[in-house]
């Protein structure tokens, strides 16, 4: 199997879900439309300018969708990985009929059958034909280039270390296919330099950068050093398969496919001035998209760690995500405060913002504003005037965990995120496995239409429903924040399963939860307290029961997915135990567990329980 995620096009469903796949084929989950009702993805064709609404067909396809369901309405990715072998996943070639590139200082030498398509002018190596080229050695000053109309181009890069003081190290200009293999147990390490000497329209943007659709393959170890603005990048797509071991450090973005990126295997640490991993395709409505699977990545991130068009889907991934310094770098945003000050870090009920103990992170350093300040500073420096770049960041930073245009889907994995503003943003939310845990300066999980415009809701207002939805319906979910909310939908909200925990308490508008539209929220808040490291232990009256390591100290918690009119008691290592009645819970209304044990919410579903539930928060 060369890449799992393709073969996800070829999955047959029945049912619901199949009926929802064909709804997708037509109205394609990831697009969107210059305001017309029908997507231009149901033509095959690509809009050819920036689209700003979202269909309602692909809304309705959106909501509660499986991975499986997006990937089939997104561009097949299954032709750029048609050459990659068995053997490039492995790391292996057959040495015998590969080229041999040998570097050496600013030179290099070129050996084999293939040398009348390698042409090497100082330390610039231009291949011009199809063949597997192996390199290794040193190129002090120069690079890599393939220049190969409809040719199928294998780099295996075996020991090699290339430099290059004003351009990219590898710059693949033109091919057929282009496949980058890291043989097995090699060390390799590409760098660019802070400027370049082609400053064209059109010029490369990163130290290995493909101007074609490329996939990055094999089991050797490649770290690659972004100076002048991204590490990885495509002008297409971009595919990383196999297992490689890559570690990247970017002034900008850390690893960019335009088209898509779609990330299969490997090991993947990501250091970036601006975003982690991004997909910025903006008219075609089938692309713009970033699908993880079965790899295990690390991004820390001046900007946004993960930043899609469209989509993110996750699929048996382990992510972690550190973007503008994380929860610590919270900044209050003007205008913010009010009785009960910052609801995910809650104090005594009522108490003002300065009298409420600050977040542990802000204890230990430098203030919020001062370090939000810093990590903006940094992201705005890694700006550049590269119009193909699009990664830009200013002085408006918001540094989120991820950044979902359209949908982000969760079936399986390990995700978590740690932002200094929102924790996971999207117009249509769907988890539905693994377990997500997110600490975040604003709000953790946000369900909104973003930058765009979802169909039917052109002209709501901040406080109306804007189309957007949150499907919950499985998995393991924390949330800690620090200001605004820990659940909002600025649309509907539907958390009909799951084990899902949030710092505060519910009751307010800015609380554990707030839904502008329609809300299917069921459970219990208020006390116990709980500090980081506690056991959390949710015990039903039928004697089935969960546990979760909490991630954050608040004196109060809510807990959600549970069935309402059910009673439940909520222990915790270090504040005791408290014993509730689910009920609806959104802004303004919820059931309540009491100061101590009891707490039933009042049988209208308003606002009650004793104690401190039902408080401003």
């Amino acid at each position: 199997m060369k890449n799992p995620l393709k073969h996800l096009h070829r999955i047959t469903r029945t049912g619901a879900i199949r009926a929802l796949a064909a709804l997708a084929a037509v109205a394609l989950v990831a697009g969107c439309s210059t305001g017309t009702a029908t997507s231009s993805a149901s033509t095959g064709l690509a809009s050819g300018t920036a689209w700003t609404t979202i269909t309602s067909e692909v809304a309705t396809a959106s909501t509660g969708a499986g991975v499986a369901e997006i990937l089939a309405a997104n561009a097949d990715t299954s032709e750029a990985v048609a050459a990659v072998t068995t053997d490039d996943d492995d790391g292996t070639y057959d040495a015998a009929s590969a080229t041999t590139i040998t570097l050496s200082g600013d030179s290099a030498s070129v050996d084999g059958d293939g040398t009348a398509g390698v042409s090497v002018d100082g330390g610039d190596i231009t291949i011009t034909a199809s063949g597997t080229y192996v390199l290794s050695g040193e190129l002090t000053d120069g690079q890599v280039i393939v220049n190969a109309d409809d040719a199928e181009v294998r780099l295996v890069l075996d020991g090699a270390a290339i430099t290059n003081a004003d351009g990219p190290a590898i710059d693949i200009q033109d091919a057929g296919s282009a496949v980058v293999v890291l043989a097995e147990d090699s060390e390799n390490t590409l760098t660019d330099g802070e400027t370049y000497a082609d400053t064209s329209e059109d010029a490369p943007t990163a130290a290995l950068f493909s101007s074609d659709t490329v996939v990055l393959t094999g089991t050797g170890s490649l770290t690659v050093t972004g100076n002048h603005n991204d590490a990885i990048s495509s002008k297409n797509g971009l595919v990383i398969q196999g297992a490689p071991a890559l570690t990247v450090d970017a002034v900008d973005d850390g690893i960019r496919g335009k088209d898509y990126l779609v990330v299969s295997g490997g090991t993947i640490t990501v250091t970036a001035g601006g975003d982690g991993l991004k997909s910025t395709e903006d008219d075609d409505e089938t692309k713009g998209f970033i699908a993880l699977g079965a790899a295990d990545i690390t991004i820390t991130s001046g900007d946004d760690g993960v930043s899609a068009t469209t989509d993110v889907t996750v699929d048996g991934t382990t992510l972690a995500v550190t973007a503008g310094g994380g929860q610590a770098n919270a900044v209050q945003e003007e205008g913010f405060g009010g009785m009960g000050g910052m609801p995910g870090q809650q104090g005594e009920a009522g108490a003002q913002p300065e009298q409420q103990a600050q977040p542990q992170d802000q204890q230990a350093g430098a203030p919020a504003e001062q370090a939000g300040d810093a990590a903006t500073a940094v992201a705005t420096d890694a700006a550049t005037d590269d119009d193909e770049d699009e990664s830009g960041v200013d002085e408006a930073t918001k540094p989120k965990g991820i950044n979902a245009g359209v949908s982000y889907t969760q079936e399986d994995g390990t995700v978590t995120l740690d932002a200094a503003d929102e924790g996971l943003q999207g117009a249509f939310i769907n988890i539905a496995g693994g377990a997500l845990t997110i600490t975040s300066g604003d709000d953790g999980i946000n369900a909104t239409n973003g930058d765009y415009v979802i169909e039917g809701h052109e002209n709501v207002d901040s406080e109306g429903d804007d189309g957007a939805v949150l499907t919950i319906s499985g998995g393991q979910v924390q949330v800690s924040f620090t200001y605004s909310d820990g659940i909002d939908s600025n649309g509907s909200a539907y958390i009909t399963g799951g084990q899902v925990v949030v710092s505060g308490q519910a009751g307010s508008v800015d609380g554990a939860v707030d839904v502008n539209g329609e809300s299917q929220v069921v459970g219990i808040t208020g006390s116990p307290s709980v500090s980081a490291a506690d056991t959390i232990t949710v015990t039903g009256a039928d004697g089935s029961s969960w546990e979760m390591t909490s991630v954050f100290t608040s004196q109060y918690l809510t807990v959600l997915g549970l069935t309402e009119g059910a009673e439940y008691t909520v222990a915790t290592t270090s504040g005791g135990s408290a014993t509730g009645t689910a009920a609806a819970l959104s802004s303004g209304m919820g059931g309540g567990m009491g100061g101590g044990m009891g707490g039933q919410a009042p049988s209208d579903g308003g606002a009650g329980g004793q104690g401190r539930a039902g408080g401003q928060g």
